[in-house]
């Protein structure tokens, strides 16, 4: 997209609004150092700042965060990322804000992003995988442009096809030349070659004739010379005998009888092999040939021949080609910019028409016209506007159903324990997080009358709005049929009874209720085929799991006994330093990258070591532990069920009377389902 940056900066701020200056800081030394003019910094700061602001506002309404500020300096545009991993502006991750949709759908902050769209060149909002990402780009404006209006045109889509299309053709027209070139030339020194080896040969099979009938040297000086009278590309004939003495050379006489010599130039020359050399700015071949006579060598034939016969028609040959070649070329060139025009004017059309879809206008139309595959394009792109434009209406439509899922998120949050009683004898703490904006976990802490209390946790079959509703409607049960019956499992029978017929079909809720009595620190357990409770006895350091039979809530009729027949009560007396947790399945069946799940026997074994280390541990520090222990188990991987547990202890020595020395709950709701499990 971009040429190479020239500088990168990365930041990670806290997301509260008290850091907006160190960011406001960061972002105004960058755009400095990137050259930006005065006027230029102030506007992309009251951008920075707007867009921070809203992030921070909206991303992290109900957690803490962190706000991630990436800047990115190119010779002509800064690049500034805010990153955030909270709640989306778009859950439909497009990649361009719709001003008139955050307003009709109510999303808070629609008149700021107009604002930061009206002073940055490009804004894009990036939402994928619990990750956001605000993409602010602003060019640094530079001196005016002095190219001629005719040079601007030369940047349109017709002169680039042209051009390439030019060297494309000039590159494969240029290896054809080559090749075709370098094989006729290799082709003609074959033939001459071929021509000099006959004639050596020859002029060997006389020379042999002659050394033996005795021949003067005059015989031998006219038997070379006339070969090189007869045959032009000839320059030089010399023969020599076995001492290596010569006999005849076609130059100059007076070298008869005198060692040969060859030419500095030429190096070691096989037999019947051309060697090839220059030798005054002219190309010349070197040939040796044996003088033999039935098998019995006499001597040897040299021959130099000149290239100059094929060079000087070849170098012609070359221009005329070269000339033509290009001559082709600039009307091959000139014809395909005039042909470019036909398949570019409705590719033109086409781009000009998704510009204008990027501004948001959905409502103009491409003509249907040219080639049949532009006519289709067109057609088909003409159809995907208008189904563009529906799936619009439908996303602010849904975004308007979302609104009022969060605000039943926020009602939701509501009905749970904001602060939990304070249960004489007990120390407590409970924890509850979402895998989604609702829930269909709960957990509840509240006073059935003085000195008896009620403890439960409870997981409704399936997620979003319809267990969630379920859910509220289950705790309000619960504290009615507790405030009249005499044992939890009474209380169960009574929910029962009511869910039974109030609740949809296919849908059930599996609790663990607990009644407990602070004058004689007794506890009832019973369970509607819930999770097991973990129960730490302080005295042999022993953890049991105590899983009364129980069938859950809502089920239908069972062929043999009723509802209450099924449940099973247990009752303990807690002494002092005994523990015990109540949890739903969102602990045991959270699994990490791998698949594996964190399990009941984790769970139990993290349970007993952070008691064991510390007799005096609080509720609050074995649930924090949990949910780190949790969270590191789970790394990145998203939340896939609610996760609720109440944590509850004794302390060693106390007395029934005695207040709790620590209590207090942690509510925490996520839009999404978490990618870390932070809570």
């Amino acid at each position: 997209m971009f040429k190479r940056p020239v500088k990168e900066i990365s930041s990670e701020f806290s997301a509260e609004e008290k850091f907006l200056p160190s960011i406001q800081r960061t972002v105004r030394e960058s755009c400095i150092a990137a050259g930006m003019r005065r006027k230029e910094v102030s506007a992309v700061l009251l951008a920075t700042e707007e867009a921070a602001t809203n992030i921070i506002r909206h991303a992290y309404l109900y957690e803490k965060g962190v706000l991630r500020l990436r800047i990115v300096i190119y010779r002509k545009l800064v690049v500034i990322s805010l990153i955030d991993f909270g709640r989306s502006f778009k859950p439909d991750s497009s990649g361009t804000l719709d001003l008139q949709r955050l307003i009709e759908s109510g999303r808070k902050g629609g008149l700021g992003f107009y604002m930061i769209q009206k002073i940055m060149d490009s804004v894009e909002y990036i939402s994928s995988a619990g990750r956001n990402e605000l993409r602010m780009i602003k060019r640094i404006t530079s001196r005016p442009s002095m190219e001629r209006p005719f040079l601007r045109r030369m940047s349109t889509l017709r002169v680039k096809f042209s051009f390439w299309t030019f060297l494309i053709m000039a590159v494969i027209i240029a290896g054809s030349f080559y090749f075709i070139d370098r094989r006729t030339s290799q082709q003609l020194y074959n033939r001459l070659d071929e021509t000099a080896l006959a004639l050596t040969k020859t002029i060997s099979d006389q020379a042999a004739g002659h050394l033996l009938r005795s021949r003067s040297a005059t015989e031998f000086d006219e038997l070379v010379k006339s070969y090189i009278r007869a045959n032009t590309e000839l320059e030089q004939i010399v023969l020599i005998d076995n001492q290596g003495l010569v006999i005849a050379h076609s130059d100059d006489i007076r070298n008869i009888r005198k060692p040969y010599q060859a030419p500095p130039e030429v190096g070691t020359v096989a037999v019947g092999e051309p060697f090839r050399y220059v030798q005054g700015g002219q190309e010349l071949n070197f040939l040796t040939q044996p003088i033999v006579w039935n098998g019995r060598k006499l001597g040897n034939v040299f021959v130099i021949y000149s290239s100059e016969p094929i060079n000087e028609p070849l170098h012609k040959a070359r221009e005329r080609a070269i000339q033509l070649t290009l001559l082709l070329l600039l009307f091959g060139v000139f014809g395909i910019y005039l042909l470019s025009n036909y398949f570019v004017r409705p590719i033109g059309q086409i781009t000009r028409r998704v510009r204008a879809f990027t501004s948001g206008d959905l409502e103009s139309e491409l003509p249907l016209e040219g080639a049949e595959e532009f006519f289709e394009i067109s057609r088909a792109f003409n159809e995907m506007m208008t189904r563009l434009k529906q799936d619009r209406e439908n996303i602010v439509a849904r975004e308007k159903m979302a609104k009022e899922i969060e605000l039943a998120s926020q009602i939701q949050q509501t009905l749970m324990p904001t602060r939990l009683p304070e249960v004489p004898g007990l120390d407590l703490h409970a924890f509850y997080r979402a895998a989604s904006v609702v829930g269909g976990d709960l957990y509840d802490i509240f006073e059935i009358e003085s000195g008896r209390y009620c403890l439960a946790v409870a997981d409704v079959s399936g997620k979003g709005v319809p267990a969630s509703l379920v859910m509220s409607m289950l705790r309000t049960v619960i504290q009615i049929s507790a405030a009249d019956a005499a044992s939890p499992a009474e209380t169960l029978v009574k929910v029962n009874e009511y869910l039974f017929t109030n609740i949809p079909g296919g849908m059930f809720i599996t609790i663990m209720l607990v009644f407990y009595n602070a004058t004689g620190r007794q506890i009832e357990i019973v369970s509607a085929g819930h999770n097991p409770m973990l129960y730490y006895h302080a005295d042999t350091g022993h953890i049991d799991r105590i899983n009364p039979t129980g069938v859950p809530l809502g089920m239908p009729a069972m062929i043999e006994g009723s509802f209450g027949d099924k449940l099973e009560q247990v009752n303990l007396t807690l002494e002092d330093g005994d523990s015990f947790i109540l949890y739903t399945d969102g602990i045991t069946e959270a699994a990490n990258a791998h698949g594996e799940q964190f399990g009941l026997d984790r769970l139990t074994s993290l349970l007993k070591e952070q008691i064991s280390v510390d007799r005096d541990v609080t509720s609050r520090l074995i649930c924090d532990s949990i949910v780190a222990e949790l969270d590191d188990f789970a790394g990145f991987e998203k939340q896939a069920d609610d996760i609720t547990f109440i944590m509850a202890r004794t302390a060693f020595g106390s007395e029934s009377d005695e207040p709790p020395a620590t209590h207090g709950s942690e509510f925490i709701t996520v839009d999404e389902p978490s990618d870390t499990g932070t809570g």
